[in-house]
């Protein structure tokens, strides 16, 4: 895979993540949060709880990460995109290191509450963003 194919594969995983966080960020919204009991039910497998209306926590801790998801679509689309295309191995490495802390920390809580369906799902959004990142040849990323 060349460095604008890897470049143009994660903007496009950016840009789905932004748009997730935007659905995802409606949780507060009781009259209008469909699209996150949709999500939120999903990572809890089985679909059994979309029409129950989601508690303060829920709604208050959806909107955090909804933010943060938001702010790590803007980073890798605007930081790692570039970084991508000038071979910047500092920040592929780091991007790297950084989402698959994300992963570990986010999953083993996940199976900790409970809700062991949710690795799934992360284990899709890592292999999104490590596939444009991993093995780039050396002589084309110094």
């Amino acid at each position: 895979m060349t460095l604008k194919t890897r470049a143009n594969f994660l903007m496009v995983v950016s840009i789905v993540f932004f748009i997730y966080s935007l659905l995802w960020g409606l949780a507060p919204f009781a009259e209008i949060n469909i699209s996150a009991r949709i999500i939120l039910d999903l990572a809890d497998w089985p679909i059994d709880s979309i029409s129950t209306p989601l508690d303060k926590n829920t709604m208050w801790l959806s909107a955090i990460g909804a933010g943060l998801l938001a702010a790590v679509a803007i980073f890798l689309g605007r930081i790692v995109v570039p970084a991508i295309i000038e071979g910047n191995r500092s920040v592929i490495r780091t991007t790297i290191i950084a989402m698959t802390t994300w992963y570990i920390i986010d999953s083993i809580g996940s199976i900790a509450a409970g809700v062991s369906s949710n690795v799934l799902f992360n284990s899709i959004y890592l292999a999104f963003v490590l596939i444009p990142l991993v093995f780039i040849e050396k002589d084309k990323a110094t």
